[in-house]
C-alpha cells in the first residue's frame, strides 16, 4: 500500500524510517479509504470518535 501510495519501489519503502513510513500508511489509509461510501462513513466515524471538546455551536443550534 505504502509503494503504491508513494510510488517508491518496494526497496525504498523497505528503507525509509518508522515515522516516514507510518505517515505514508496513514495517509495511504486514508486515501483509500475515501474512495468509497463505506470507507467515507468509517473515515467520519473514526473522526467523531478522536473529538475531545464538544462542537459548542451544533449543540447550541439543536437545544438552544
Amino acid at each position: 500500500m505504502v509503494s503504491f501510495y508513494s510510488g517508491l519501489n518496494f526497496n525504498e519503502v523497505l528503507e525509509l524510517d518508522i515515522y516516514t513510513f507510518a505517515i505514508l500508511l496513514k495517509d495511504a489509509f486514508i486515501e483509500r479509504m475515501s474512495e468509497t461510501k463505506e470507507g467515507q462513513d468509517y473515515l467520519e466515524q473514526a473522526w467523531i470518535l478522536t473529538q475531545t471538546e464538544p462542537d459548542r455551536k451544533a449543540l447550541k443550534e439543536v437545544w438552544g
